[in-house]
């Protein structure tokens, strides 16, 4: 029997007003995930992850921001709830951790009171009980000396030790969703390593669905089950993570790919670029969003836009020719061996 799906995101589009225009720069995005999996978002900056994982939470001023779509948890569009409604869920249900935790954090907090405050909301927890929930979930996320953290403003701890503060307080009401924007961002390795850990194991014990937007495809290979690639306000490409580092059949992913830097590779070749740049939202080709980009983009690509079609139960893609670049690639090193 098929899971039902813990969150499922359908058809979202974002339309924000600016002095230039209305622009979207999310435009017909659906996923869904289950409950304890991590889907992966990759893409490049500017393609509209952040702007989806901040409208699933609709964090954005609804004066200048329309939503449309579905975006679906334990049965209710969380677009269609009343601001209190959504006010409830956010932070309880469904939590995130931003990407840079200096300009999310208060400075004028101590950490402690910043934790402390979705427990009261959420909770009904009181001061002491709060407090001490905190400095709980401080020694939890691997905080050294809570007792004393907790009481200090983020400007004086590490970088890394703020990431752990923005997760101990997502973390904070066991939610049933995370969604992590970039949480190993400017961090180092080894950080990162202990922080996509943490994640790992509350998700092991709890059955916590993660939402894990990334650059680093390093990252979604170690821990995501799925992965959804955006380009240009839309999903171009999703698939289960073997298959896509094995068989990526949309070129933007094929380009991804190839970018990743190989230890058996030759020691001075160059790193494979895609050539180009993401256009600008008020500049958004006709046809395919990639052809302009794309190697393989004949007429059709130029003219019609592609839909996001079903290859299998596990892969689709938003591409005229899937496996194109593939195809192309195997085709070049058997006339090279020929």
């Amino acid at each position: 029997m098929e899971k039902k799906p813990l969150l499922e995101v359908k058809d979202l589009k974002v339309s924000i007003s600016t002095e230039k225009g209305t622009i979207c720069p999310v435009d017909g995005v659906s996923f869904h995930v289950l409950a304890g999996e991590t889907l992966g978002i990759v893409g490049e900056s500017g393609c509209g992850k952040s702007v989806t994982a901040e409208s699933i939470l609709r964090l954005f001023d609804e004066d200048f921001v329309t939503y449309e779509g579905e975006v679906l948890y334990e049965g209710s569009n969380l677009l269609s709830l009343s601001k209190r409604q959504m006010e409830q869920i956010r932070g309880n249900d469904l939590s995130m951790i931003f990407q840079d935790p200096m300009s999310s954090l208060n400075p004028v907090q101590t950490i402690g009171k910043q934790i402390a405050e979705s427990l009261k909301l959420h909770q009904g927890m009181k001061g002491k009980q709060a407090r001490k929930a905190a400095v709980d979930l401080l020694r939890m996320t691997g905080i050294p000396s809570p007792e004393k953290r907790v009481d200090e403003h983020p400007h004086e701890i590490s970088g890394g030790m703020r990431q752990r503060v923005m997760i101990a307080m997502a973390l904070a009401c066991n939610p049933k969703l995370l969604i992590a924007d970039e949480p190993t961002t400017a961090l180092d390795v080894t950080i990162q390593a202990q922080i996509l850990e943490l994640i790992s194991s509350l998700q092991s014990e709890t059955g916590l669905g993660v939402i894990l937007i990334t650059h680093d495809l390093g990252v979604v290979a170690e821990t995501c089950s799925r992965v959804a690639v955006m380009y240009l306000g839309q999903v171009v490409e999703e698939a289960a993570v073997d298959d896509l580092f094995f068989e990526p059949l949309h070129p933007y992913t094929s380009g991804l790919m190839k970018s990743i830097p190989r230890l058996d590779g030759e020691q001075h070749s160059k790193l494979h670029v895609i050539e180009g740049t993401v256009p600008g939202l008020h500049q958004i080709p006709a046809g395919c969003r990639f052809a302009p980009r794309c190697a393989f983009a004949d007429e059709q690509c130029q003219r019609s836009a592609p839909p996001l079609r079903r290859m299998d139960d596990k892969h689709s893609v938003r591409c005229w020719y899937p496996g194109i670049a593939t195809i192309q690639e195997e085709t070049h090193e058997l006339e090279i061996i020929g």
